[in-house]
């Protein structure tokens, strides 16, 4: 009866048993839900921007560049304050600064810049890009304009000719 009792017991005791824990610390998170950030402009909520053609051979060597093009992404009937802008797409491996191309082109990705020649890396925390500051008030929305360029850049030493496209995804998000 003992050697029956002693395992049932057990069972009992560990079914009805509980964890004891001491806190190692606190998380507190903070934010708030606002009634309306920004609109991107209708104009540019899809936008193709045309690199252009260029030979191989303007690309003799790793991190050789293509010529820049110039392209905006506008915002309206914004609230006063502060607001970023993130990019999403596929990236080349080990290269967070490049869009990777589709089309048969190799050895080569799509950077992103700010209108002062500093890549966007893809994919970030959105407070590691530019931002562009809007004034408003509840009677007149803002508007601002975020300045960009986007050219090819070479990832090897050998690029092979090609399409080299990429489509990237773009976020406006209020800091």
């Amino acid at each position: 009866m003992h050697k029956v009792f002693v395992p049932v017991v057990a069972a009992i005791l560990s079914a009805t048993s509980y964890q004891v824990m001491a806190a190692n610390g606190t998380v507190t998170f903070n934010g708030e839900i606002i009634q309306s950030t920004c609109q991107v402009s209708s104009g540019d909520q899809d936008k193709t921007v045309e690199l252009g053609k260029y030979p191989v051979t303007a690309f003799p060597k790793a991190e050789s560049t293509s010529g820049s093009k110039a392209f905006t992404i506008s915002l309206e009937k914004c609230e006063a304050g502060d607001y970023t802008l993130r990019f999403d797409g596929n990236t080349v491996a080990g290269r967070p600064d490049l869009l990777s191309v589709t089309g048969g082109a190799t050895g080569v990705g799509i950077e992103i810049l700010d209108n002062n020649g500093s890549h966007f890396p893809i994919a970030n925390d959105p407070s590691d890009t530019a931002y562009v500051t809007v004034a408003a008030d509840g009677d007149n929305p803002g508007k601002a304009t975020f300045n960009l360029q986007a050219r090819y850049r070479s990832f090897q030493d050998t690029v092979t000719p090609g399409q080299a496209n990429a489509t990237s995804q773009f976020t406006i998000q209020y800091k």
